[in-house]
Parts: C-alpha cells; sequence; structure tokens
C-alpha cells in the first residue's frame, strides 16, 4: 500500500517538473541581476517575485539597461507607458520619426480698398486742427476790425461788417483811410442888442446868467490858435464821451499838431481846476488828461465836471 502511495506521488512530480516555468533575467546597469517575474509596474520603478522565493524591492526604471527596458516594454502597456520615456533612440530613427513641418499655403484674400487721399494744401484746413485754426483766424480779424474802428474813429458796426465779408483785406482798407475828423458846429455870435437885452430883462438868476455870458463871450478866436477858445458849462451841454470825442477829437492824438499845442484845457470839477493839453483816453465814465506840466494823466468823473473851458497858452 505504501509502494503504491510513493508511486502516485513520483509519477505526479515527474508531471509536475517539466511545466513549472521559471522567471526571466533582468539585468540593472549596476551589474545585478534580478531571476523572476515583474508583477507591479509604477512610475517610480518595478517590482519582482523573485524565483528563488520573495519579492524583490522597488527598482527604479533608470537602474535597468536598455534592453531590459525594451524587455519590459514589451509585458504590457502600463509598462510599455513607464518604460518608453527612459529608452533611447538612436538619431537616424529620430530623424526618420519626426514628420516635416507641414508647409504653409498663404492665398490671396480679398481686402477692402481704403480711400486715402493725396496730402494737399486744402486737406490740411479741413481736419479739425484746421478748422479751429480758421475759426481763431476769423476772431482775430474781427477783433482787429474792432481795433481799428476805434483807432480811425470809425464806425465799429460798418467796419466789423466789411471785415467779415472781406477778412483780413477789410481792416487794412480802413487803417489806411485816414482819420475821420468831426467838425465842430460853429458858434453863432450873440448880436450885441440881444445881449443887453438878456442882461437888462433876464429873470435868471445872476450866477445862471454870468454863466451864460462866459459861455456866450467864449466865441472869440485865439489870436495864436486855430482852435476858438470857449467855455462849456453843464446845463448849457451834456457832458459825456461823445460830447470829448465830437468836440476834442484831434486831442486824443498821441502827439499833437501845432494848433493843438497852441491851446489848453481848463476843467472845473467841484472847487477844483485842472490845467492839460490833451486827453489820453475816455470812457462812458470817466475821461482822463494828461497835465500841462506832464507827468501820469488826470482821472476825473465825467459827471461830476461842471465846466470845460478852452484858452490860449
Amino acid at each position: 500500500m505504501l509502494k503504491r502511495l510513493l508511486f502516485v506521488v513520483g509519477i505526479c512530480a515527474a508531471l509536475y517538473a517539466p511545466n513549472q516555468s521559471f522567471g526571466d533575467e533582468y539585468f540593472c546597469t549596476n551589474g545585478e541581476i534580478i531571476k523572476g517575474e515583474p508583477i507591479t509596474f509604477k512610475e517610480d520603478g518595478v517590482v519582482f517575485r523573485k524565483d528563488s522565493g520573495g519579492y524583490s524591492d522597488k527598482i527604479q526604471w533608470p537602474s535597468f539597461t536598455q534592453d531590459t527596458l525594451k524587455a519590459l516594454a514589451k509585458k504590457s502597456p502600463q509598462a510599455q507607458f513607464y518604460a518608453d520615456p527612459f529608452i533611447e533612440v538612436p538619431l537616424q530613427l529620430k530623424a526618420k520619426e519626426v514628420k516635416p513641418p507641414p508647409k504653409i499655403v498663404v492665398s490671396d484674400v480679398e481686402r477692402l480698398t481704403y480711400y486715402n487721399p493725396d496730402p494737399s494744401f486744402l486737406s490740411a484746413w479741413i481736419s479739425p486742427a484746421g478748422l479751429l485754426l480758421l475759426v481763431a483766424l476769423y476772431v482775430a480779424n474781427l477783433v482787429t476790425a474792432y481795433t481799428v474802428a476805434r483807432f480811425r474813429r470809425k464806425q465799429p458796426a460798418l467796419v466789423c461788417g466789411v471785415s467779415a465779408v472781406l477778412p483780413v483785406l477789410g481792416p487794412i482798407i480802413f487803417l489806411t483811410q485816414p482819420e475821420a475828423v468831426v467838425e465842430e458846429e460853429p458858434t453863432e455870435e450873440v448880436p450885441t442888442q440881444e445881449r443887453e437885452f438878456e442882461n437888462a430883462t433876464g429873470s435868471a438868476t445872476g450866477a445862471n446868467m454870468a454863466t451864460r455870458m462866459v459861455s456866450r463871450a467864449a466865441s472869440v478866436r485865439g489870436d495864436n490858435s486855430g482852435f476858438e477858445a470857449a467855455v462849456y458849462t453843464r446845463g448849457e451841454v451834456t457832458f459825456n464821451r461823445k460830447f470829448f470825442e465830437t468836440k476834442f477829437p484831434t486831442f486824443f492824438r498821441p502827439v499833437l499838431g501845432a494848433k493843438e499845442k497852441a491851446v489848453k484845457f481848463v476843467i472845473t470839477v467841484g472847487d477844483k481846476h485842472f490845467e492839460g493839453m490833451r486827453f489820453s483816453r475816455v470812457s462812458t465814465d470817466d475821461i482822463y488828461m494828461v497835465p500841462l506840466q506832464g507827468g501820469s494823466e488826470i482821472s476825473m468823473k465825467i459827471s461830476e465836471i461842471e465846466s470845460v473851458e478852452v484858452k490860449p497858452r
């Protein structure tokens, strides 16, 4: 019985021995040889089940030789994924595997046409900056026209209107014209009989009568000048800007003529008397007179002027 059992065991062992397979050999770069079967493929290495029994430590991918890496890559797609980066490919094979870049063909496309006119003198003035400059020049033209009208004693509306139609030319035309001089109205002499009648029958006060007598007696022409000696008093005339501009237009010039230099002005403001040779400027409320002795101009309120006397120097 025992012999029969041993015989069966021997036959089974003989049949099992040829069918038992041993693992392959895997070589490392340090000379180590691993005999067994790889069971785990990870990013950080491979674990083997040794033929001698047990398991190996995790061996990193760079530790295997090129032939071993190629053999491991054939084991499974997972092993190939981790082994391919460490397998060296010859340059000739790399050159064959690299595909040439696709040729870029640039084809003609339909483009929009833009209107780009050639730069010209007119196009420069039509631009926003050019239009702004034209407006500034036009306004300056009107301001110049008004200044010329005041300087030449012309009507500002006339000068500005012509300058608006004829820019630049309008101010030049009026500037070349002589200054407009307003002639003084001749003073009528009062007959002697009428004066005597007024002296005899006048009902006005003595002060008013004396003022009238002085004003009318001022019509006597000066001996050394071309201007009449005259006295203008408040009540007889209205003192305003127009009065001075129409009565004494030539006395506003910076340089006086021979006739103007022969007379002087005596202006009474309240209890004060001011002597001057000419007027520097006049406004709606004030008039400015250059003193006879020279110096800074004298400013006087037109509403406070009592009388203006023109007399020889």
